[in-house]
């Protein structure tokens, strides 16, 4: 559904924004529905092959996010007269698509995904969160709203709040995020805001 929030995102932005844009805005929410129906409908078996589509999916939203963001900087740079209120609005939306899109990685990434957590004894994976501060024995295991709250951290303060990454693949990962918010927020609001002036 996280996937769903963001492809939603996505097709709303201006076409112009959109690599294609036209018919392309809508193959990557057409994905996203299908996957929806497939994971209703598939036995339970088949979690891994959804696990996999999921991901893959998660990459072509964050490929076309990247291609929005970078189409807004282009867009900036060469000076097309983007209007303060579009710009604005655009940010917003490639910037929770951003959070949102993160979250699914963190959250199918850390600990081998949801269902290998769920079967591995309670403790730190590939994230270090505050509860597993406690004394054990740990019974509290992440769920999607952590991971989510961990992205949008992330993507405000460029660091992790309360979580920290303890493998390499996820510091690239917040990196990454980090990097996408920052151009976001810094270049894109930064021109908004003086526009608006």
């Amino acid at each position: 559904m996280a996937l769903f929030v963001a492809a939603v995102l996505e097709v709303t932005l201006p076409g112009d924004l959109i690599l294609g844009g036209g018919v392309v805005r809508w193959i990557i929410p057409a994905l996203v529905v299908i996957l929806i129906i497939v994971a209703a409908v598939a036995p339970e078996q088949e979690s891994d092959r959804r696990r996999r589509l999921g991901m893959a999916l998660a990459g072509l939203v964050t490929l076309a996010n990247a291609v929005a963001i970078g189409e807004l900087v282009y867009g900036i740079v060469a000076e097309s007269g983007f209007e303060g209120k579009y710009l604005t609005v655009a940010a917003l939306q490639v910037w929770f698509t951003n959070v949102i899109v993160f979250a699914v990685w963190f959250w199918e990434l850390d600990g081998g995904g949801p269902r290998r957590r769920a079967r591995a004894v309670p403790g730190p994976h590939e994230y270090l969160f505050g509860q597993y501060a406690l004394p054990t024995p740990w019974t509290w295991r992440p769920v999607f709203w952590d991971y989510l709250f961990l992205s949008f951290t992330n993507a405000v303060s460029f660091a992790p709040a309360d979580a920290l990454p303890l493998s390499h693949r996820m510091k690239l990962l917040m990196a990454i995020e980090s990097a996408l918010s920052l151009l976001v927020i810094l270049i894109i609001a930064a021109r908004a805001i003086s526009i608006l002036h």
